[in-house]
């Protein structure tokens, strides 16, 4: 890693930008290894090779409405009368071969008949008799023939879902429609969660008379679910006590995975406490502490080999850095293009000058009068609040130091990832 530091002895004010900091990240996170399943069990997977279609769609010409197949020539030559030959079903092709005058009935689906390269809608005809139709010349759309040509959506060979794409509802069934039964995708990778502190109530539990210095831990359980909801695979670990021993313990543990994460011992003082356990395990840090609103303790480095992301116990610094940090950690692992959902939105008040860190502002988005949507932060931004976040429609982006922004100015606005 560059800049390496063995343990955590090491350890400066200095903090890292939000950029250098995901640079240093992602250099140490590796492409997870790929293997074939059954499509049918893939949704929500991702792509290493492209799904490449076996067959054409639609496999012949077929007609696009129910009516009349006809040669186009008779339309041509003003031919109106012609006699009913046959019938063509969707899956059963009429054998008949269509001569001047006359016609096959055609039912939507159904592959056209030799012969025939046209079709007259049933309601732009009119039954002289059970083997006679006459043609509405005035009726018909002449440059429309209402035939699907052989391979017009799809054809063999035709690449259809890229590498790297999710699997999703549409593109799957497209992928069972090209005739394909298999597809090639990269393992999930394996996420470890660890929750450290003696503050730390279970879930399900309550705080009571003897216990309102405690907290309920939820922070595994949002980052369980973010991690899964992305497509990796996500792994409860042991919550360690505020002592070395316990810290020890699950670290010796730690092995088979392909990144762990840990909630608090990040911040000052609680960060001297999980050093000392860190360096009897060999740790490797590459930084701590960014320059970033929330989320500053932040720590990375290397443990036994494996990624290790140190994240703040605050819950919404733990939120937030999941959202810039942690989603792209997962779409390399997944050789997902890496992307942030960020629009340009006015603000709807007043922003003052900011410091020092890249600030990351929960705010709501609504519909404004001329008729465009408008970005509001809420008014407290209390790192501990955790309904803000859960409330908020993205999150304003202000660079450090940037300068008082006045209302109806257009700003970044970050928005988390879908179901999250």
């Amino acid at each position: 890693m560059e800049n390496q530091v063995i343990g955590l002895e090491i350890v400066t004010n200095t903090l890292t930008s939000v950029e250098k900091a995901l640079s240093l990240i992602l250099k140490d996170i590796l492409l997870q290894p790929s293997h074939e399943e059954p499509l049918i069990n893939l949704f929500g997977r991702t792509l290493s090779k492209p799904i490449v279609s076996k067959i054409n769609n639609p496999p012949d010409h077929v007609s696009s409405m129910d009516g009349y197949a006809i040669k186009n020539s008779d339309i041509e030559n003003e031919i109106v009368k012609f006699s009913i030959i046959g019938k063509s079903l969707a899956g059963k092709k009429s054998n008949k071969k269509i001569k001047s005058g006359e016609t096959v009935r055609i039912f939507t689906g159904a592959i056209l008949p030799d012969g025939a390269d046209r079709i007259i809608l049933q309601e732009d005809i009119k039954l002289i008799s059970n083997k006679d139709i006459l043609v509405d010349i005035g009726k018909i759309e002449k440059n429309n023939f209402f035939v699907r040509n052989k391979g017009t959506d799809f054809r063999t060979n035709e690449i259809l879902v890229e590498e790297g794409e999710i699997l999703n509802a549409r593109n799957l069934s497209l992928s069972i429609a090209s005739g394909n039964s298999w597809a090639t995708v990269r393992s999930k990778p394996r996420i470890g969660i660890i929750s450290t502190g003696d503050e730390l109530l279970k879930f399900g539990e309550l705080t009571n008379q003897n216990s309102k210095d405690m907290i309920i831990s939820s922070n595994g359980v949002f980052l369980y679910n973010f991690i899964n909801e992305l497509g990796g695979e996500a792994f409860y670990l042991p919550t360690a006590k505020d002592n070395i021993n316990s810290l020890n313990d699950i670290f010796q543990q730690i092995k088979n995975y392909d990144l762990i994460i840990s909630t608090g011992g990040a911040s000052v003082g609680d960060y001297d406490l999980v050093q000392s356990a860190l360096n009897k395990s060999n740790f490797k840090l590459s930084f701590w502490k960014i320059a970033m609103r929330p989320g500053k303790p932040v720590f990375f480095g290397s443990l036994k080999g494996i990624p290790f992301l140190g994240l703040p116990g605050n819950p919404v610094s733990t939120g937030v850095c999941a959202i810039v940090f942690l989603k792209k950690i997962i779409q390399k692992f997944l050789g997902q293009k890496l992307t942030d959902d960020i629009v340009y939105m006015r603000l709807n008040k007043d922003l003052e000058k900011n410091d020092r860190r890249k600030d990351y502002i929960r705010s709501k988005i609504s519909y404004h009068i001329n008729e465009e949507y408008r970005v509001e932060p809420f008014s407290k931004q209390d790192s501990g609040q955790i309904s803000t976040f859960s409330k908020s429609d993205g999150f304003i982006i202000r660079e450090p130091y940037q300068e008082k922004l006045k209302k109806g100015t257009k700003v970044p606005v970050l928005r988390p990832p879908y179901k999250i």
